[in-house]
């Protein structure tokens, strides 16, 4: 009964390791990074995990509020109208293969665009 017992501990324990290193997701590397692009000219390169607001700020009124991320980015605000741009949530490390939009967040309105950039 005691072998049981302690067996089934271990399996829990393993299982919970297991799950930990699973959802913990990959890591950041050294040249992952996060490119901001205006009117198709670069704007900002911030590194993946340096945690920041950058606000975008345009002649014609237009303002995009992007925040860096432990994982990536995402698009926090944004003066264009449909707001798709704010609504395609964050792009990460984990999930950007697997989003419609690619490593991309875009707004088309305002010509700013927002790329996960995964070195490999």
């Amino acid at each position: 009964m005691r072998k049981g017992i302690v067996w089934a501990l271990i399996a829990a324990v393993a299982l919970c390791a297991a799950a930990l290193l699973f959802f913990r997701g990959k890591p950041a590397a050294a040249g992952d990074t996060v490119v901001v692009t205006v009117d198709g000219r670069e704007y900002a390169r911030v590194p993946v995990g340096q945690r920041q607001l950058i606000t975008v700020r345009q002649d014609n009124g237009a303002e995009n509020v992007i925040e860096i991320t432990a994982r990536g980015a995402v698009m926090r605000s944004s003066t264009c109208e449909n707001q798709l741009c704010v609504h395609m949530g964050e792009v990460t490390l984990d999930n950007w293969e697997y989003r419609p939009n690619g490593a991309f967040i875009i707004c088309l309105p305002n010509r700013v665009s927002v790329e996960l950039a995964v070195s490999e």
